[in-house]
């Protein structure tokens, strides 16, 4: 294998298009809540430059992480290669092609791309390597992927601060931290052999699955619940059985005091991106809906619209 084909194979190529669509999934929040009409050529620029900023961050942090660990065992959307010379410096250009990017947008999303360029550093450099730590790791994942990738998306929408918008981050950040406590519940002895004290390693796998589960079941009843009041589309509550698909999976996994394989980690990402797509799918519909209907649509056409929105939606 030539060492172009390494870095992609490192680069883990799959995972960048779930990573890449959290700041999408902000950019589109934004717009939907505030009942924008615009036409999709017309956000192709900053979807583009926001996605493209996201592929080249995840891929520095990935090279980053391959320089640090050099994985013999499972990867999540990966797989063990031998590490190039220079995967380091090429994460660190990958990380700076990031931040690049975002300046073509400006403003908090390029504020949010550096903080998580920096953060992927301290995640991942020999002398610091905060993702070998019980809590530092976490921290690291809730703030860059949870937080600041929808943020910034969502500043690149122009959107509107609303007690909506909040409760949606509230519940993204633990949506984050259940795949993440779930992504290294197969990787003990690895990350045990790496002098890690990640929460699998201090509390074994059992209770590293059990922290996804609760983390995942909160973020998707907040959603449901959202939905089941009217602050997010009631056709989105169709999205429920794959919620408890998602909680029946985790449920099975946890029994498995090996801790399972990469195979569970990647059904789990599977179920909840479905999820979480059922979810966008039917807020969309519900947009069009009321678009054809000449009703208010996106946020502004909700059961519950936020006080926030009353300017916005009423021009």
């Amino acid at each position: 294998m030539s060492n172009l084909r390494r870095w992609f194979s490192l680069a883990r190529p799959k995972g960048a298009f779930l990573i890449a669509g959290l700041p999408l999934a902000g950019l589109g929040y934004g717009l939907w809540e505030r009942g924008s009409t615009v036409y999709f050529f017309t956000i192709l620029p900053t979807l583009g430059a926001v996605w493209l900023t996201w592929v080249f961050g995840h891929a520095g942090a990935m090279w980053l992480n391959a320089e640090l660990d050099r994985d013999e065992g499972e990867v999540l959307f990966g797989q063990a290669v031998t590490v190039p010379r220079g995967t380091g410096y090429l994460g660190y250009f990958g990380l700076a092609l990031s931040v690049a990017t975002s300046f073509t947008i400006g403003g908090v999303t390029s504020a949010c791309a550096l903080i998580c360029a920096l953060l992927a550093i301290l995640y991942s450099h020999p002398r610091v390597a905060l993702k070998g730590r019980a809590l530092s790791g976490p921290l690291i994942n809730g703030v860059g992927y949870g937080s600041l990738s929808p943020i910034a998306g969502w500043a690149a929408a122009d959107g509107v601060l609303t007690w909506r918008a909040l409760v949606t981050l509230t519940l993204a950040v633990p949506f984050i931290l259940g795949v993440y406590f779930a992504a290294q519940a197969f990787q003990a002895d690895e990350d045990d052999a790496r002098g890690y004290r990640t929460l699998v390693v201090t509390h074994g796998p059992r209770v590293t699955l059990v922290a996804a589960r609760v983390c995942l079941a909160f973020s998707a009843l907040g959603a449901m619940g959202m939905a089941a009041a009217g602050a997010y589309p009631r056709i989105t509550l169709t999205s429920l059985p794959i919620w408890l698909w998602m909680d029946r999976h985790l449920a099975r996994w946890s029994k498995d005091e090996s801790g399972g394989r990469g195979s569970d980690a990647k059904k789990l990402v599977g179920i909840v991106t479905l999820a979480a797509f059922v979810m966008v799918v039917g807020a969309y519909a519900h947009h069009l809906d009321a678009l054809f209907g000449d009703r208010p649509v996106g946020g502004c056409g909700t059961a519950i619209v936020p006080a926030a929105l009353a300017q916005v939606c009423g021009s």
